[in-house]
């Protein structure tokens, strides 16, 4: 019975001073809580709270006790490690979806994620929606040496079916030690976004070095600049990239299509340091936590850090997340960039990631953030300058558009019973001269090439340069 209460007060120091570590400092933790006054009801309300919390602290400590040693099946199934992580999952599990639990895998995972360097097939995934859709292949990868494709869905990872509740898991199991194998099932959905073919594969794991930024000449003077996540290092690789374009192009940009689509957001400060390229002063973000009278931090742009000033378009979709919305929304409220596409993800946010004893971390929500205008862009996202339709749903219009007119409600001409037939030698002069703006995009890869939104981009980046050029030569 001795050692049973040891081991029970042992556990009370072990939670009693990982909520202390948690919070080192109660005066600020309770800064925005006005002093009670001394009179006796209130000093006994406080420490019947905290009897009541103790109480508690007790009852876990017992219940787990009890469970390791008197439970009817093997001591695996009652392992103490397993229970206090079930039980630190189960504080965040009724909050909200980003403050959570990491396990030490995850927590290792995540510090992976942000520093650009791990084990893996080499795919950029959008989970939106319960499935797992590859939306980039890292080049020289396992993942594009295997066959995988762009708009691949993935079915199972090892031996877990891809759902909504397991995608977290599915995720975690495609890395792993270097040098082993991890079995894919996938399949390319059909024109109506169905499911096909399934298809298996096996990847071998390897060191993946993945670059954030990505940059592609469009045209003389006008680039296509991608960022796939907010790691370590993605403001410098930006920066390097859209610099050296420059360089190339006799010191003058004439515009730049900066791509944050499906970009699920990363490290707040590289956020803030992408933006600084393109703002030279004033606010890029503010977040406020508990005392929304006070702001907790107000980051601002930096002369020394901007590049030149150019027509830039920002393309996002329900994809675009957090760091990306925070880049998206500073770059829209400063009218430095116009937004195009579709209504951002809307996670207006913060987390802090604090390590714990245990090799695991807390990921805890501590702020909103909000737009140099003060907007919050928490489950509202951000709304683009200039809406542009999604490349899946233009998929199905377009098909809509080629079924036969008996099919459908006549919307064309050629829809129309007895309409008269086009005479192409009518318009002999014109062939063989091919629009240049259709030759530079043919020119381009073929990713771009089929991308509605880039296309659309790029057009409408050259109006703007005609326009400028009009409006100088006018004066």
């Amino acid at each position: 019975m001795t050692k049973i209460k040891l081991y029970n007060f042992i556990i009370l120091l072990f939670l009693f001073f990982t909520f202390q570590s948690a919070y080192p400092n109660k005066e600020l933790l309770f800064s925005n809580v006005t002093p009670p006054e001394n009179n006796p009801k209130e000093i006994k309300q406080r420490n019947d709270l905290e009897n009541k919390k103790y109480q508690s602290l007790e009852s876990f400590s017992k219940v787990l006790n009890l469970l390791e040693s008197n439970y009817v099946e093997p001591n695996a199934v009652v392992n103490p490690d397993v229970l206090i992580e079930k039980a630190l999952k189960g504080m965040t599990a009724d909050l909200d979806p980003h403050t959570t639990y990491l396990t030490q895998k995850q927590y290792s995972d995540f510090s992976t994620d942000t520093s650009g360097k791990f084990g893996g097939i080499g795919v950029v995934i959008n989970p939106a929606g319960g499935k797992l859709e590859i939306v980039e292949i890292i080049e020289r990868s396992p993942a594009e040496r295997s066959g995988l494709k762009v708009g691949d869905i993935i079915y199972s990872v090892g031996n877990i079916v891809v759902t909504p509740k397991t995608i977290e898991e599915a995720l975690s199991k495609m890395r792993g030690i270097i040098g082993t194998d991890v079995t894919l099932e996938y399949f390319t959905p059909d024109k109506n976004g169905k499911q096909n073919i399934i298809k298996k594969v096996k990847i071998e794991r390897e060191i993946i070095r993945s670059n954030s930024a990505s940059l592609t000449q469009l045209s003389n003077g006008y680039a296509y600049t991608r960022l796939t996540i907010f790691q370590e290092d993605a403001s410098e690789q930006l920066g390097k990239y859209i610099k050296s374009f420059e360089a190339k192009n006799n010191g003058k940009i004439k515009g730049l299509i900066l791509d944050l689509r499906n970009n699920p957001g990363g490290l707040l400060d590289q956020a803030v340091k992408v933006t600084n390229l393109f703002i030279d002063s004033g606010i890029i973000v503010s977040t406020i936590g508990r005392d929304l009278n006070k702001p907790d931090d107000v980051e601002y742009a930096i002369k020394r850090n901007t590049l030149s000033n150019f027509p830039m378009i920002v393309l996002v979709n329900e994809g675009t997340a957090s760091a990306s919305e925070i880049v998206a929304g500073a770059l829209q409220d400063r009218e430095r960039a116009i937004i195009m596409g579709t209504q951002t993800f809307g996670k207006g946010s913060v987390q802090n990631i604090i390590p714990l004893p245990n090799g695991g971390a807390l990921k805890m929500t501590i702020a909103r953030y909000y737009t140099p205008k003060g907007r919050s862009i928490q489950a509202k996202g951000i709304t683009p300058d200039i809406p542009l339709i999604s490349q899946s749903i233009l998929g199905k219009v377009q098909q809509l558009q080629n079924e036969g007119p008996n099919q459908r409600i006549p919307r064309r001409e050629a829809d129309l019973d007895k309409h008269i037939e086009a005479k192409d030698q009518d318009t002999i002069a014109l062939q063989g001269r091919q629009n240049e703006n259709e030759i530079e995009i043919n020119s381009w890869p073929s990713n771009l090439r089929d991308d509605y939104q880039v296309r659309s981009a790029f057009l409408y980046l050259k109006s703007m340069g005609k326009y400028s050029y009009l409006q100088d030569n006018s004066r």
